[in-house]
């Protein structure tokens, strides 16, 4: 149910990547708009919450699995312990592995490294851990449970120190950015030279978008719920693999690598019939490359020899968008 880009309904909602102000609205859920840019592409949320809200909102989380979608009532709680069988460190394992196929472990700076958790993964494996973030109950616990030296604060300062680092990385962050591409030239401007970037994000042409978004065109936009599952509150931003790929080249980075992925389905608190659900859609998923997952991999041209693609050997084509 798109309006046309001259009747939107909020006419200060430019799009957070290119600035344009050409946004047709694509739903209109209960506490959101969701817009199209009509000039790159990207999908975003309007109004964003302010920045005490999200603040608060990400302590609840990690303190008491408090949020608008019961589904993730446990998703945080896996960020607190490095064990085998945690499904969240097995995932940390496999990013992991796609880093060191482009770079060997060094300097590591986590953004929004949150517990710390990741870190704690990345020492096992040979990397010098850092990290930064703005939640003082996560950056305890980095501290105490895994005796990681993580900064509180603004990446923004932290970026003005000067420091370099081998790889830096942003998992499920940059949906959170009021300015991505000022977060991404950012990011570059601390990588060392041949350093590379780990991005993981919500994929919105996912298989969620395209069910939910047929229940609220076929209803005339009144059944709304299973939007808000997938379009909540503290995201700003929804990615494609094309839209991922442009925000990366207008802040001078270039893709090494991008690969689809599914939601793992124990981080969830779900009924059994929600479950089944979720299992038909992502097993659809499969099927048509509509995954609701986004990991991608980056690194500074001027600093790679040219081709970023030249990175991994051997890898596979990028994704098509």
């Amino acid at each position: 149910m798109a309006v046309s880009p001259t009747a939107m309904s909020d006419p200060d909602a430019r799009c957070p990547v290119c600035g344009s102000s050409r946004a047709a609205l694509r739903y209109r859920i209960t506490r959101f708009r969701v817009y199209d840019c009509q000039d790159c592409a990207l999908v975003y949320l309007w109004p964003q919450l302010d920045e005490r809200e999200v603040r608060e909102m990400f302590s609840r989380l990690y303190t008491e699995g408090e949020g608008s979608v019961p589904e993730l009532r446990s998703y945080y709680a896996f960020t607190y312990e490095d064990r085998p069988d945690n499904p969240l460190v097995q995932l940390y394992e496999q990013w992991l592995d796609g880093i060191e196929a482009v770079r060997k472990p060094g300097r590591l700076l986590d953004i929004g490294c949150g517990t710390g958790l990741f870190l704690a993964v990345a020492r096992r494996r040979g990397w010098e851990p850092h990290g930064i973030d703005d939640c003082a109950e996560a950056i305890a616990h980095a501290r105490s449970h895994f005796g990681l030296d993580v900064s509180n604060g603004e990446f923004g300062a932290f970026a003005a120190q000067g420091l370099r680092f081998d790889a830096v990385t942003m998992w499920d962050i940059i949906e959170h950015a009021r300015d991505p591409v000022g977060l991404l030239r950012a990011a570059r401007g601390v990588l060392a030279p041949g350093g590379v970037i780990g991005i993981s994000t919500p994929n919105q042409r996912s298989v969620l978008d395209v069910v939910a978004g047929a229940l609220y065109r076929a209803s005339r936009g009144t059944v709304t719920w299973p939007l808000e599952k997938f379009y909540i509150e503290q995201h700003f931003l929804y990615f494609s693999p094309a839209t991922l790929e442009a925000a990366l080249a207008r802040a001078g980075l270039g893709l090494v690598t991008m690969r689809r992925e599914l939601t793992d389905l124990r981080r969830l608190t779900l009924t059994p019939l929600n479950k089944a659900a979720l299992l038909g859609m992502f097993a659809l998923a499969r099927w048509t490359g509509l995954e609701n997952r986004l990991y991608a991999l980056a690194a500074d041209p001027r600093t790679a020899g040219g081709s970023t693609a030249a990175m991994v050997p051997g890898a596979g084509p990028v994704l098509p968008s």
